[in-house]
């Protein structure tokens, strides 16, 4: 059935079935450990599908395929986050936790449907009970490796220098982010936005621009490469934030905000799109599952550190100065992806495509 269609349709079932379970609890906001605990099984569940995806986009695409489908992909996943997030935000203030819960679970269904009618590679079967269409590509397709086999192939996976920049590209990807949350001290308490005014920027205009930044960085990186474009795109980011920081008389102006927020947006969602693709590309496909989530892990361990910095550079230093530092930070992200070769992995380690049907 697949090396990685098993996991994704495991983790689906386990998120639906961990739901319906919170639909047994009888009341929970007197059960607030049980729903905790439930919540921590979905989303294990739900980390395994991600992973699982990844794991699948690394395994069955082409390395000319990575930028234009990622920005299809985070794209997707960003209006997801608008239909998952404000819609059934606002749905649970009509049917309550328990009515929201309920009308997420045919959304999953409905999403396991496309892993479950579909097949990774010709050869494989899409049923357990199905008949082999092709049993000897199926052989051919069957690989069996033990524990010590995997360690293996996973240390000789990150022993190519790109693959350990990967990891450092990973690292200081976000650490710009410790400017998120001063944002909206920035603009609600010093240059009078109402919460509702940022709010609605920041989840209306800002998500949008985002999703544009995705797939023009995708088409661009498809083109021009995705290297390229992180380190043009992240210079831009950087001279955005420069401009920003050295142009505090203007800040009064609601258009010139708006412009140079949703300019930085742009440029940082190219950096965003191709990295990941990037990332993909000096992932070895016979690990993929485990290099790229451990790269994944990074970007998070990297957004971590970026939010800690808020409070001790907040307090030293202005908004003016916040800006600059960010851009120093971006900065950091050109240093790593220079060095950055996407062609290393394929070039030394054995070709990890499956065999495919002769024709």
């Amino acid at each position: 059935m697949g090396r990685r269609r098993p996991w994704v349709l495991i983790a689906q079932l386990g998120m639906i079935i961990s739901l319906s379970a919170m639909l047994f609890i009888p009341d929970p906001t007197s059960n607030l450990k049980v729903i905790a605990t439930m919540f921590l099984i979905y989303n294990i569940f739900t980390s395994l599908q991600d992973v699982s995806t990844d794991a699948l986009a690394v395994d069955v695409l082409k390395p000319h395929e990575l930028e234009k489908v990622n920005s299809y992909m985070f794209t997707a996943k960003a209006v997801g986050g608008i239909i998952g997030g404000a819609g059934l935000g606002t749905i649970i203030g009509f049917v309550g936790i328990k009515g929201a819960i309920f009308l997420q679970i045919p959304i999953l269904v409905i999403i396991m449907l496309v892993p479950l009618f579909m097949t990774e590679r010709p050869g494989e079967k899409r049923f357990p009970w199905s008949e082999d269409p092709d049993v000897q590509l199926r052989e051919e397709i069957e690989e069996k490796r033990d524990i010590k086999d995997i360690f293996s192939d996973v240390k000789t996976a990150f022993s190519l220098r790109s693959a350990q920049l990967g990891i450092g590209l990973s690292l200081v990807m976000s650490l710009s982010f410790f400017l998120i949350p001063v944002l909206p001290l920035l603009f609600v308490r010093e240059l009078g936005w109402s919460e509702e005014q940022f709010n609605a920027t920041k989840g209306g205009l800002i998500l949008v621009v985002t999703m544009i930044g995705y797939m023009i960085g995708g088409q661009l990186g498809k083109r021009f490469g995705g290297k390229l474009i992180i380190i043009y795109s992240a210079l831009a980011a950087a001279i955005l934030n420069l401009i920003w920081g050295l142009t505090e008389p203007l800040w009064g102006s609601e258009l010139f905000m708006m412009s140079i927020w949703c300019l930085h947006t742009i440029a940082w969602a190219m950096v965003a799109i191709n990295t990941y693709s990037l990332m993909m590309k000096v992932t070895w496909g016979k690990v993929g599952g485990t290099q790229f989530t451990g790269y994944m892990a990074m970007m998070n361990l990297s957004a971590i550190i970026g939010y800690q910095l808020t409070d001790p550079f907040a307090t030293r230093f202005d908004y003016p100065t916040l800006f600059l530092l960010a851009g120093l930070l971006e900065t950091f992200v050109i240093l790593v992806a220079v060095m950055v070769d996407p062609d290393e992995t394929n070039r030394l380690l054995p070709n990890n495509q499956l065999p495919q049907p002769q024709p």
